[in-house]
Parts: structure tokens; C-alpha cells; sequence
């Protein structure tokens, strides 16, 4: 008798629906994994939410064990459940990830408080003006993909457009601090991330490198937003890593 396949599931990052993996499932898809292996569930983003309640929710729309990959707050959350249940994580994939998205006290590979309060202000004002700044930031420092008109469209036809959402995950990259929980990983564990990082510094990933017992795989010259600009990259490194599991 085959044994069960098991799925991958993406989670997408703040700001936008799981639509910003459009290119990595299509490469996927290509390399011969069927679209029903792939899922790609929307973040539980509720207002008032903790990380636990935020992780027990997402829990209950996985599967009972999947290749888990995860992208900026999406590896955030990817950690979290990896750490709470790691029974239900076959191999973890962090893409342009961290632990602790603020910069705090000892932790200076994170963003200033100042920039969650601009992004708090532009979100009760413009929230579409937001996600415009923020599909630019997380294209800086690729020259290339900074550049392109059509990723630009690519980036707003992805974007959560709900403003309840947007807050309660500016909530959680404002309080997710997983330093203290983190250990060497029970599971298979990938960091991709790219060397021009305008969002997460690689300095992140590279402390996620030691700590978990990590795999890091850099990406020269790209920028935070690898789902869209390197979709076949990660197709070929993710599917490495899942192969080697079956």
C-alpha cells in the first residue's frame, strides 16, 4: 500500500491574502506536485487575538501533519506552531523570516518601534496608501524587482484589503518575541532569505541558523518579497527538502 502524501501548507505574511503564492505553487505545480497536495490558507488575523489563540486557531485549519512554509509573519506563526506542536510539522520552511520582528532590548535585527506607529497612523488614514508604501519596502534593495510595473500590480491584486485584519497583524508583529522558546528544531528546518533584506536583516535568519539547527540558504540580491521574485527558486529548494522526507 503507497503511504499518504503528505500536504505542504504556505502562510502567506502580513498585508497580503495567500494570492502572493501564485508563482511559487505554479513552479510547484510544474515540478509535478499536484495543486491538491499544496494548501494555502488565509492567516487567522482577529482583532484582540493573542499568538496562542492566533496558533490555536490556525491549527484547526491544517492538516494533522504537513510540510509547514511560512513567509515573514507567516514564518512567525510557522515557528510558534512548530514549537507548540511539532508533531503536526513534517519539515519547516522559513522564508524571509524572524523571531522578533521589533527591535528590543539585546535584538537590534528588527524594525524600530516607529515604523509599526507610522504603519498604525497610515492604516486609520489611507489604508491603501499603506499597502502601495509597503509593496515598495518589500521590494527594496532588488533593483530588479523594484523596477518591474507588473510586480507592482502582481503585489496589489495580493493584498488584504481589510482593515481589521491589517490591525490585529500589525498587532502581532509588534508583540511576537519567540527568542526565549526558541531550541533546536525536532523537524527538518530551511531558512531561505535574501542578502538585500530591507524588511527582516539576514542577521534574523542567521541567528534562526543557530539556534534551530537550521539550514540557511541565502539568496543573493533579493529583497523580502521572494514569494513573487524567486516563485522557482524556492520551488527547487522547498521540493529538495520534502523529497528527502518521503
Amino acid at each position: 500500500m503507497t503511504a499518504p502524501v503528505t500536504p505542504i501548507v504556505l502562510l502567506h505574511g502580513w498585508g497580503f491574502t495567500p494570492a502572493i503564492w501564485a508563482p511559487l505553487i505554479t513552479a510547484l505545480e510544474a515540478h509535478g506536485i499536484r495543486s491538491e497536495r499544496i494548501q494555502a490558507p488565509p492567516l487567522p488575523l482577529r482583532e484582540g487575538a493573542t499568538l496562542a489563540q492566533t496558533i490555536n486557531t490556525l491549527a484547526t485549519q491544517l492538516p494533522p501533519c504537513a510540510h509547514i512554509i511560512g513567509w515573514s509573519l507567516g514564518g512567525e506563526l510557522a515557528q510558534a506552531l512548530a514549537q507548540t506542536a511539532p508533531e503536526r510539522v513534517a519539515s519547516l520552511t522559513l522564508i524571509s523570516s524572524t523571531p522578533c520582528f521589533m527591535q528590543r532590548t539585546g535584538w537590534s535585527s528588527g524594525q524600530p518601534a516607529s515604523l509599526l506607529d507610522d504603519f498604525d497612523q497610515r492604516l486609520a488614514a489611507n489604508p491603501m496608501a499603506l499597502l502601495k508604501r509597503f509593496a515598495l519596502l518589500i521590494r527594496h534593495g532588488d533593483e530588479s524587482a523594484s523596477r518591474d510595473r507588473n510586480l507592482t500590480d502582481t503585489l496589489m491584486q495580493a493584498n488584504d484589503t481589510d482593515p481589521a485584519r491589517l490591525g490585529a497583524g500589525l498587532t502581532l508583529l509588534r508583540h511576537i518575541d519567540l527568542r526565549t522558546t526558541t531550541s533546536p528544531m525536532k523537524m527538518p528546518c530551511l531558512v531561505i532569505h535574501g542578502t538585500h533584506d530591507a524588511v527582516v536583516p539576514l542577521a534574523a535568519a542567521e541567528w534562526l541558523q543557530h539556534r534551530m539547527g537550521a539550514t540557511l540558504q541565502p539568496i543573493g540580491g533579493a529583497s523580502h518579497a521572494l514569494p513573487l521574485t524567486h516563485g522557482a527558486v524556492l520551488a527547487n529548494r522547498i521540493i529538495a527538502m520534502t523529497e528527502a522526507l518521503l
